[in-house]
């Protein structure tokens, strides 16, 4: 079974944002600028039409994909004594701490 089909406030508020930042560019400055009948002004707007419409389904995939796993093999094994998870002191054979975790 997938995960559940639901926006929630942080999806929502990213979404609004892309639609707040191509509206604000494509029909205030663009249409402003350079009129969205012109040439330039067709090719600006079809240029960031491309860039939102990437932004939005870049954000979907990273949205509804599943991140992966960690594999078993890059787990450290705590049982193997040849891969130690402290130093040990060359005297005394002691583990090793700095001296803020030593309390000294």
């Amino acid at each position: 079974m997938g995960r559940p089909g639901y926006l929630t406030l942080p999806i929502l508020s990213v979404l609004a944002a892309i639609g707040y930042v191509y509206y604000t560019t494509v029909f205030v400055a663009v249409a402003r600028w350079l009129g969205l009948a012109t040439a330039a002004g067709a090719a600006n707007a079809a240029a960031i039409t491309a860039l939102a419409a990437a932004c939005v389904a870049t954000y979907a995939v990273a949205v509804c994909r599943d991140p992966g796993r960690v594999p078993p093999s890059f787990a450290p094994d705590v049982e193997d004594a040849e891969s130690p998870l402290h130093e040990i002191k060359r005297k005394g054979g002691d583990l090793r701490y700095c001296q803020k975790c030593a309390g000294t």
